[in-house]
């Protein structure tokens, strides 16, 4: 059985629960995350334009573009692809200071809650960072759904990182290796260790994939290395080299579905803390909803 992909059928009656008290949403104050909350130096609830960001020195909203918008999410609100396509230009823009929560990044912790779409490939970029990048193709940083199963109408996970400071090379594909059941919200998580190179994706608080980025068996460094002094601008929903026009790669989709809860952390989780997260987060959903 495909361990990530099944949603408890609390978890689905949650999603219609959660999209029918958006009125109740609005006179309550969302508990904060506890669960490593003194790593986290980003958090993208995307409630509104004033709202889109609550955690993040030197990251501050831009704006949306195309067919974006703020749409029902799996907590409040969150950004969302209205037109529900791939090829439909749609993301939102934030924008990197000099300084930056991102840019002293070593080790991390990437989680968000996405949903993707019933019935079409939701290839696309989740969130992608612009600036110095070993192809034109391909940005600073990016996490991203890829490599769909048509007999399934499912995806997976994905995630790539350019690290040209130590080697020439682009670090490797870092796919999960079960796919993502669509039109139901999953929160997706991804964490690097910059000390021994291991990283482990993870869908629904379980582990799902797991590998290391080494060069010549030592570890490729740190995410900083990565995040250039030219990366000024963060695209939620998007993908920063078709953005600002250095490709035109059909392949480079925008999201098509919606994405809620985006959180960094400067330390890799553990399994664990994971798997607390996950469980932390929908309790609050489920509290909202009431």
């Amino acid at each position: 059985m495909k361990k990530v992909l099944l949603f408890a059928a609390s978890i689905l009656v949650l999603g219609a629960a959660v999209s029918c008290n958006k009125d109740k949403d609005k006179e309550k104050t969302v508990p904060e995350v506890t669960v490593a909350k003194e790593a986290l130096v980003a958090h993208f609830p995307m409630e509104s334009a004033t709202e889109a960001v609550k955690v993040g020195a030197g990251v501050t909203y831009s704006g949306l573009t195309g067919s974006a918008a703020f749409v029902d999410g799996f907590i409040g609100k969150a950004y969302g692809n209205t037109a529900g396509v791939n090829t439909s230009e749609a993301y939102m823009k934030l924008n990197l200071a000099s300084s930056n929560a991102i840019k002293n990044l070593q080790s991390m912790t990437f989680t968000a809650w996405v949903k993707l779409p019933a019935g079409t490939e939701a290839k696309g970029g989740v969130l992608s960072i612009n600036g110095t990048a070993m192809e034109p193709v391909w940005p600073a940083l990016v996490f991203l759904f890829d490599n769909y199963n048509a007999e399934t109408n499912e995806q997976w996970f994905n995630g790539r990182i350019d690290f040209i400071a130590k080697s020439a090379a682009m670090w490797p594909n870092s796919a999960s290796t079960e796919y993502a059941k669509k039109d139901d919200w999953i929160q997706v998580a991804r964490t690097y260790d910059a000390q021994s190179g291991h990283w482990a994706n993870y869908a629904n608080g379980v582990l799902v994939g797991e590998g290391d980025f080494l060069i010549d068996d030592k570890p490729v460094g740190a995410i900083n290395a990565c995040v250039a002094s030219d990366c000024n601008a963060m695209y939620i929903g998007g993908w920063a080299s078709r953005i600002e026009g250095k490709a035109a790669d059909a392949w480079q989709g925008y999201f098509p579905g919606a994405i809620d809860e985006v959180r960094f952390y400067n330390q890799p989780l553990t399994e664990v803390q994971i798997a607390a997260l996950y469980l932390e987060e929908v309790t609050i959903a489920l509290t909202q909803s009431i």
